[in-house]
């Protein structure tokens, strides 16, 4: 199931709301880029990388603006829009947030985006962005710069200001505009693209953290990796079920739509791998109960409500069908991280 680039469409929603607030018009860069308003609104969509560079390319135009990147990530207001966000907001401090959004940027995007070096003294963020069209890699370095620094400000609730910033490329506008948007001394034609920070900055706590939220956030990213990286059509399918799974999107006509095939044609695949895909979503849901249950000791209703199920019953029923156990007997043998997520359910 080979296909083109793609990446969540939370990045590019992100982008054409800081875009309007510069006063871009909306609807002539969608049309400009052939992008379906609606496809922006689902926040677990997927949208080619295509259309992601040509929104990047358009808004440069439409604006007249050569530094459109840098405005651009100024004006992003930082949220948890999906799950970089939480891991954000829940890490203990900015520099565990930032390692996190390494590990797991492949969930957001086929093509990496962010490195970290903190093996100096100086930690260094490196925005590299080699797969996309050479065209607007400097627009994106600029914007990309700009929302880690907007980000990190956010979750720590600081004025956050590194050391230095560097660009490959030579400036668009203003050097003091540069320094004024970014907070800090500018320095082009460098090596890389790239923002430094004194450890100290980076050791500074998300006013956000709980650990229980941190852990769950972080299993999910690891579960969600694990997933991405079976290729296989039902592997295809748990990934596309873990992702919207818990808003009620566990229809079969809904998940080959998302995958781009029909009904029929998503039911004969999984054939040739011996399995279906109702058998695909019970797994799913089973390994998903198993380790809320066993292993962080989520309430029993929301674990209800994260594995797809309308009714606490009718998912203590499929409890007993998976475990032998009652969801309530096997939460209760995790006691020390109960204490902290108590059960409201019956």
């Amino acid at each position: 199931m080979n296909a083109p680039s793609t990446m969540s469409a939370t990045t590019l929603r992100l982008f054409f709301e800081a875009v309007g607030r510069i006063g871009i018009d909306r609807e002539a860069l969608l049309r400009a880029c052939d992008i379906e308003a609606s496809s922006l609104e689902d926040s677990e969509a997927r949208i080619p990388q295509s259309a992601y560079e040509c929104a990047f390319k358009q808004a440069e135009r439409l604006s007249g603006d050569a530094a459109i990147g840098l405005h651009a990530g100024e004006q992003v207001h930082p949220r948890a829009v999906n799950l970089f966000g939480y891991l954000m907001l829940s890490s203990a401090t900015l520099l565990d947030g930032i390692r996190r959004v390494v590990r797991f940027q492949c969930l957001l995007t086929d093509t990496p985006w962010v490195q970290l070096d903190d093996s100096s003294e100086e930690i260094r963020v490196i925005v590299d962005s080699k797969a996309l069209d050479p065209a607007i890699c400097e627009i994106h370095a600029e914007y990309m710069l700009a929302i880690i620094l907007a980000v990190t400000s956010w979750v720590s609730e600081s004025d956050i200001r590194p050391l230095e910033i560097r660009y490959k490329h030579g400036p668009h506008t203003d050097v003091a505009e540069y320094e004024r948007v970014m907070k800090s001394t500018v320095r082009f034609r460098s090596d890389a693209n790239e923002m430094l920070f004194n450890p100290d900055m980076l050791a500074l706590p998300s006013v956000h953290h709980d650990r229980v939220m941190e852990q769950l956030h972080v299993d999910f990213a690891e579960w969600l990796l694990a997933t991405k990286q079976d290729r296989s059509v039902s592997g295809e399918v748990r990934r596309v079920l873990s992702q919207r799974l818990e808003e009620g999107v566990a229809e079969l006509e809904s998940v080959a739509r998302y995958l781009g095939m029909s009904a029929r044609s998503l039911q004969r695949r999984l054939a040739e791998e011996s399995t279906s895909f109702r058998n695909v979503l019970d797994r799913l849901r089973r390994d998903l109960a198993r380790e809320h249950l066993e292993h962080l000791g989520t309430p029993v209703a929301e674990v209800a409500y994260l594995t797809g199920f309308s009714e606490v019953s009718a998912f203590t029923r499929a409890a007993r069908r998976w475990f032998g156990r009652t969801p309530g007997r096997m939460r209760r043998q995790v006691p020390s991280k109960s204490a902290q997520a108590p059960d409201h359910s019956a």
